[in-house]
Parts: structure tokens; C-alpha cells; sequence
């Protein structure tokens, strides 16, 4: 809590260019409405650090069975034991501070805002309304990956500005924490914007602008959240309500921006339809132009279905321009030469690499599967190592190769490019992680019973899980059947779902939570002891054994802090050193 009382605040992204102040104290600042962008472009722009983005990936994404030891990790103590699921509390990523950082950002200009709107006519009570709305999601946000990673967690709206104010918290329950942000979001929602001004006037190959507003948070930034926030607590009508509104807003904007054009491009939306009647604007890959989908989404990016990513974007007209460097250091980078690059610290595990290959297809279900392609680049012919290519590659061209058991060629040159500015922006949520939560939600809510409810329950949720799955798919003939037992089951289609979901999302700081959602909703481990503990072939003192486990600890220095901080019982007083066999 001792790093949350800086104001000096770096801007952030192309949507201000307001350059930070030296010095800024209470006194001489809160008099304007830039001084207020100023202060929002901070929260992004500690968003966009190394040490934030690193978590979403550590968090969300290591301790899974996608990530497997990367080039040189034995050297970073902390990453290698993690990744051998012995978790100390001086392991760095327990540190929170740059989550309450951006957190205390968030409550200031909460609080601050309504001042501002006293002395600064311009700055209207709607727009004052709209800041907190941003504001309240950023924070909700923060809190949401604390809980997720950490359980229970300190939790506060109060602003510190002083040290005198700094006032230190026992830890709330995750239940607590999650019904209280979803609070605060449904509160804030009707005042959140819909769109901001458009800046970057680039083109998404149909003369429309790509789109901008999905770098600041907006109402279906919001609602997407809330369709995740709603799934986590069980509410699954509320999940389904607000993945709804989400697929709804991108109607509207498909039908404002491509409706009326008299030819669509292979680089557009399209309408596609699943078999049950949903319709859903959304990229698709075709055998000619298999690539689409992930260059549209993590080459170009701020693509049609994005719904909130963090720009980082390379402008040489931008003095705020920040790089990427936890991606860069984590998943591999490429040389400024050019060509493929080499592994980062971590990787892909080899089960995946050789799943399509070998004709085991366990996590993706063919080999016409454009995302096996595109998650990451096998290094040698034998299919034994990855490196991850999602949000380091700039560019992805896949040629057709019907031999050696796989149907696209993903290993010369030209499968994969990229600028060497380590420019690819981070990706919270997009379109089809809303609709495969809500297809979960469904599936939730449904029962094994055989009744008219409940198979339409499944229809819905088939649908979803069919239109995320054959947009990526090349050839029709593999597409899901909605007349198989896969797809008519309760039971099989969560299987079907929960394989999506990871084939679809895989490396992007998402699955770790996924697995620890659906351990909650078991009420057991066995789903964590029977995927990611086969990764671990040695060492390992913690696989899971109960509930508890799937949390890190407390940071040592939070114990020693804050009075009201309790390190959980597994940790016991804070293990600091590792035995010399684990």
C-alpha cells in the first residue's frame, strides 16, 4: 500500500497528448478538465507497464498446462518454481502494488472529478459521470484479476493522496469482493460511453476506421465484464443479459459500418449464421485466406471484435509510445533483423505443439483448425517446441500444405513478422470470449433433465460454441454437428465448450482462471490434477490437493505491513526458501 500515494502520472495511448506536469501536488492541480485526461491517461498508462501486463500473463496463463519452460527460465528463479507450482511468499509475482496503484488512480479521480466540474464550466456533470463510469470499470478490473489470483484481498474506495491517509485493511472474500465491483459496474453503466471520438483514421480494407474505442473502456467493456463478473458468482440470467448486450452493440456497429457496402472484403465482418438461427458479425478464415482472423485480431489489432485492448501501437508522431516489453520478455521477441526470433521465457507446451500433428487432438479438433497455426510457431519438424507467436507477431500468412498430417505451413519465414518494437497491444476481452461465456452460461443454467427447456438451453449454448469454432475452421465438412450426441448432451457439449474456450483463448491470460472457475464451480481439484499437474514431471510440492491451492500467497512484505494481513494456512508463516531436491 506504500507505492499508492505517487500523483506524478505518465500519459498514456494516442487518445491524449497531454504531456505530465513535474511536479503535482492537491494544491496546484484538480482545477481544469485536462488536469482530469491527464489523470485518466495515468491509469492506462500504469496498465500498460511491464510489471502490470506481466501479471495478467503470470496470473492468468503460467500455472495452466498451455505454458511450459521457455529459453533460459532456470536464470529467473522466480518464473522456474512457479512453473514447478512452488510458490513462495517472496516469489515477486505475489506483489500486488501495481494493481492497488492503478486501483488508488482510479478512487482519486473519483473523487476528485466532481470538484473539477465546479471551477471548469467545459467540463459538464455528464462527462464528470463518465469518467467515474471509466474509472469504476478500471478499478472493478484491478480488483477482478486480484481475487482471481490471489483470493482474498484488501478492499477499499477510499483515495490516498497523503501517507497520513494511508489506512490498511484486512482481506475481503472473493464473494464479497466480486458482489461488490459488480455493484459499482451496474451502478456506473448507464453513464459509460457508448464510443469515443474516433482518432486513428487507418482502414480495416473496406474504407471503414478500425476501431479506436475499444482502447478506453466503454458500456460494452462493461457489460463485458459483467457477463464474466456474473458467470464467476453463478448469476448466470445476469450473464446471459449482459453478454447480450455486448453481441447487440456489435451489431449495431456492424450494421452502421458494413451493412451498406456493396462488397465485402475477406478482411471485414461478416454475418454468419449457426444452425439454430444466431447471427453474429464476425471475421472468418477461409482456405485462401486462412490467416484473417488472427491478423485482423493480434496483427493489426483494435479489430471489429475487440471490445477492450491496451494500444500499443507504434506511432512515430507519438511521444507516449510504450512498448510492449513484458510480452517481448515472456513469450519472445523477434531480432531487429527480421526473421522468426527466438522463444521468450516461456512456451507452449510440447503436447500442444504436437497435437495436431501426431493426430492426438486433444486441444484442437482438426487440422484445419486455423489456430493451431497461429497460437505459436513449431521450431523443428518434429513438432517437440513452441514459441508463442499471440501478441508478438505483427503479421501471419499461412500457405495451404496438405502433407505431414497439418494443412497450413507455419514454419518458413513468411508465417510470422513483426517490427521489432514490440508493438502488439494486450487483449482483455473480445467478442468471442463473451459469447463462450455465454454459452457456459447456458450450459450452467441448463440441467441433464430431458425437457423442452433445457434443450433449448443447449441450442443456444451450441450455437455460440459453433460460430466461435467455424469462423477458424477452413473446411465446412468439420464444422461442429448440432445433430451429434456432443451436441445435444449437457455434459459432452461442457467438454466441447471448455476445449473452445482454451483453443480459442490459449496464451492470452485467461485459462488459469478458467480452470479455476470450473474448480469452483466442482467444488474440487480434479480438473487441475488431471491436466496441469502432467506438465510437472519433477519437483512440485503443491499439485493441487485442495482448494486453497489454486491462490498465490501473500507477498512477505504485505504480511510484514499490514497488521490485518493473515499469510493463508498452506503458506503457513511464509516459506522463503526451497528445499534442495524440489
Amino acid at each position: 500500500m506504500l507505492g499508492l500515494l505517487s500523483l506524478a502520472l505518465v500519459g498514456c495511448g494516442d487518445f491524449l497528448e497531454i504531456k505530465p506536469r513535474d511536479i503535482v501536488t492537491e494544491d496546484n492541480f484538480w482545477n481544469e478538465k485536462t488536469d482530469v485526461d491527464q489523470m485518466v491517461a495515468g491509469c492506462y498508462a500504469s496498465m500498460q507497464s511491464d510489471e502490470f501486463i506481466r501479471r495478467c500473463i503470470v496470473w492468468g496463463e503460467l500455472r495452466s498446462e498451455n505454458i511450459y519452460p521457455g529459453s533460459q527460465v532456470q536464470d529467473n528463479e522466480d518464473l522456474f518454481q512457479a512453473l514447478r507450482e512452488n510458490l513462495l511468499t517472496t516469489n515477486s509475482y505475489c506483489k500486488w502494488n501495481i494493481f492497488y496503484e492503478v486501483i488508488n488512480k482510479c478512487n482519486t479521480i473519483i473523487r476528485n472529478a466532481p470538484l473539477v466540474s465546479e471551477k471548469d464550466p467545459s467540463y459538464r456533470s455528464s462527462d464528470v459521470q463518465a469518467t467515474i463510469a471509466e474509472m469504476t470499470a478500471i478499478r472493478s478490473l484491478c480488483y477482478f484479476y486480484l481475487i482471481r489470483a490471489v483470493d482474498e484481498v484488501p478492499f477499499t474506495r477510499d483515495a490516498v493522496t497523503q501517507e497520513d491517509e494511508v489506512q490498511y485493511q484486512p482481506a475481503s472474500s472473493f464473494d464479497y469482493v466480486l458482489g461488490e465491483i459488480i455493484k459499482d459496474l451496474e451502478a456506473v453503466k448507464p453513464y459509460a460511453l457508448d464510443h469515443h471520438a474516433s482518432i486513428d483514421k487507418r482502414t480495416d480494407g473496406v474504407g471503414q476506421t478500425y476501431n479506436s474505442n475499444c482502447n478506453r473502456i466503454t458500456r460494452p467493456a462493461i457489460n463485458a465484464m459483467l457477463a464474466d463478473m456474473y458467470l464467476w458468482q453463478g448469476n448466470y440470467d445476469k450473464s446471459i443479459e449482459s453478454a447480450e448486450a455486448v453481441i447487440e452493440a456489435k451489431r449495431k456497429d456492424y450494421e452502421r459500418d458494413y451493412s451498406r457496402q456493396t462488397s465485402l472484403t475477406f478482411s471485414a465482418p461478416q454475418l454468419l449464421t449457426a444452425p439454430h438461427g444466431l447471427i453474429v458479425p464476425m471475421y472468418q478464415a477461409t482456405q485462401n485466406n486462412a490467416a484473417n482472423v488472427a491478423d485482423a485480431i493480434f496483427g493489426v489489432g483494435n479489430s471489429f471484435e475487440s471490445i477492450f485492448e491496451l494500444s500499443f501501437n507504434y506511432s512515430s508522431s507519438s511521444t507516449n509510445y510504450v512498448q510492449s516489453t513484458a510480452v517481448a520478455t515472456l513469450y519472445g521477441s523477434f531480432p531487429s533483423s527480421g526473421g522468426n526470433g527466438g522463444s521468450g521465457l516461456l512456451a507452449a507446451n510440447p503436447n500442444i505443439v504436437a497435437d495436431v500433428y501426431n493426430g492426438t487432438n486433444s486441444f484442437f479438433a482438426n487440422n484445419y483448425d486455423t489456430r493451431y497455426y497461429t497460437s505459436f510457431q513449431p521450431v523443428d519438424q518434429n513438432y517437440g517446441e513452441g514459441y508463442v507467436r499471440k501478441f508478438v507477431a505483427s503479421n501471419f500468412i499461412l500457405e495451404p500444405r496438405v502433407q505431414s498430417n497439418i494443412q497450413f505451413n507455419s514454419f518458413e519465414g513468411s508465417a510470422f513478422s513483426h517490427h521489432a518494437d514490440y508493438d502488439r497491444n494486450w487483449i482483455f476481452y473480445r467478442l468471442s470470449d463473451v459469447m463462450l461465456l455465454e454459452a457456459e452460461a447456458y450450459l450452467m443454467k441448463a440441467t441433464d433433465d430431458d425437457t423442452e427447456e433445457n434443450a433449448a438451453l443447449i441450442e443456444k449454448a451450441f450455437d455460440l460454441i459453433y460460430l466461435v469454432n467455424s469462423r477458424s475452421v477452413t473446411d465446412r465438412t468439420k464444422y461442429l454437428v448440432p445433430t451429434s450426441s456432443t451436441a445435444t448432451n449437457r455434459g459432452s457439449l461442457m467438454q466441447t465448450l471448455r476445449k473452445e474456450r482454451n483453443a480459442e483463448l490459449m496464451f492470452e491470460g485467461k485459462h488459469f482462471f478458467d480452470l479455476v472457475r470450473y474448480a469452483r464451480f466442482d467444488g474440487n481439484t480434479d480438473i487441475l490434477r488431471n491436466t496441469v499437474t502432467s506438465k510437472i514431471s519433477s519437483g512440485g510440492t503443491g499439485l493441487f490437493p485442495s482448494m486453497p491451492y489454486l491462490f498465490w500467497p501473500y507477498a512477505k512484505e504485505e504480511v510484514q505491513v499490514n497488521p490485518y494481513l493473515v499469510q493463508k494456512s498452506i503458506y503457513g508463516a511464509g516459506k522463503t526458501t526451497y528445499d534442495i531436491n524440489e
